[in-house]
């Protein structure tokens, strides 16, 4: 693990890939340790979720001017709106708001980069006088707000729908399908709303709503979190499964297929949320669907019976024999939901399980000290390459782990 936070720190633009980015993207970070010449169009992309829990991971480690630097970047991006999109090209300006094709909004980054945001004006030392502090705390509460606001502008208002309070989930729609005439699977695009409901992103919607809340002591944001609490609970929890469903199809019907973030971070939720018996059932309920082995790794996998892919036809393309493959049947272990896992055990008082969730994910650690998103190559789902997400949620669970008083206080 010592080394997982120089690499991530060598993550930062500018840096060795990409030694002169977009004036705009400063101090975002790259998300995957992708070869250039071999992803000429990706290896420069930051992925905001990853922006935002690399600030975390910064401040929690004491680096708390590098976890401001990453911060002013996002907030230098917040669009007219309030959002933010899902993924930026540090090497070039896109998306703009006059080229954004394929570029998607989704509520549950939104939310991480709000978190990230007031965490650090939690945590963070206070000011002293100093002006400029002052001046940074400002655009970053600004910047809090405004993200909100737009989270807000997605909720579901109408006490007869089971979704009332909850949030959609964003702008943009990528659906993958088989070209006959070129043999190849490819992404689709429509720029509109997404107007599915993900549990996950309703989660991570509650922990900043809630903490900004905490923050400013406006009755707005606290009555937003109150409300996503309540649907939660009320409407998403499946107790035959013992764990959150993965949301509402756009329609408005109960999503049942089984996520592990729904379980795993769905137990982080239950617990801060004043539930945990619930929290329990939640954390059987991961050992129950999702966990894997996959070579000398062990850890969790994301899905249990959905398919890999939701189109028989770009199934067959990827598996001839088993186009219908389902994630249950395949051996792979995901890194970044594995370190949830171990986050909620901690967060339970388990922590010798804890400890073994990390080290079944040693295996996965690379020489340059990055860790791998995932122990396979699955083409549009995982890739095997070190990642931001996986080497960041492997840094805060060992700081967790250590004692940390400010990883302690993540998602609590």
């Amino acid at each position: 693990m010592s080394a997982t936070k120089p690499w991530l720190l060598g993550q930062i633009i500018p840096n060795r890939l990409v030694p002169d980015p977009d004036p705009s993207r400063r101090r975002l970070v790259i998300s995957y340790d992708l070869a250039p010449a071999e992803f000429p169009r990706r290896f420069h992309r930051s992925a905001t979720y990853d922006d935002a829990l690399a600030a975390v991971v910064f401040l929690t480690t004491g680096d708390g001017d590098k976890a401001a630097f990453t911060l002013h970047a996002l907030a230098r991006l917040v669009r007219p709106d309030g959002s933010l999109w899902f993924g930026y090209n540090t090497a070039n300006d896109w998306p703009g708001e006059t080229d954004h094709e394929s570029a998607l909004v989704r509520a549950g980054a939104v939310a991480w980069v709000g978190y990230a945001f007031t965490f650090f004006l939690t945590h963070a030392p206070g000011c002293a006088g100093d002006r400029g502090c002052e001046r940074e705390r400002t655009i970053f509460l600004q910047a809090a707000t405004r993200l909100a606001g737009y989270l807000l502008s997605l909720a579901v208002h109408d006490p007869r729908d089971p979704r009332d309070g909850l949030l959609r989930m964003g702008q943009g729609i990528l659906q993958l399908a088989y070209r006959a005439t070129t043999d190849e699977v490819v992404e689709l695009y429509r720029d509109e709303a997404m107007l599915a409901v993900s549990t996950e992103n309703n989660i991570s919607a509650w922990f900043f709503l809630h903490q900004l809340a905490d923050l400013t002591r406006e009755a707005r944001w606290a009555e937003a979190a109150e409300r996503i609490r309540r649907g939660l609970l009320q409407s998403a929890w499946n107790d035959s499964l013992g764990q959150f469903n993965q949301g509402f199809a756009p329609l408005g019907d109960a999503d049942p297929s089984k996520a592990l973030d729904c379980a795993a971070w769905g137990a982080l939720f239950l617990l801060a949320a004043g539930e945990p018996h619930k929290a329990e059932q939640a954390l059987a309920a991961v050992d129950r669907y999702y966990a894997s082995k996959h070579g000398d790794a062990s850890g969790y996998r994301p899905y249990d019976e959905q398919a890999i892919y939701g189109d028989p036809e770009v199934g067959r393309f990827f598996f001839h024999e088993s186009p219908r493959k389902q994630w249950r049947e395949l051996p792979i272990v995901w890194s970044e939901g594995t370190l949830g896992v171990a986050f909620a055990y901690l967060r339970m008082g388990q922590s010798p399980r804890a400890r073994q969730i990390v080290a079944g994910l040693a295996p996965l650690q690379a020489a340059n000290g990055g860790l791998r998103c995932a122990s396979q190559e699955l083409q549009h789902e995982m890739t095997q390459v070190p990642c931001v997400a996986a080497s960041a949620w492997l840094v805060l669970v060992t700081e967790a782990l250590a004692a940390n008083p400010v990883a302690m206080q993540v998602w609590k």
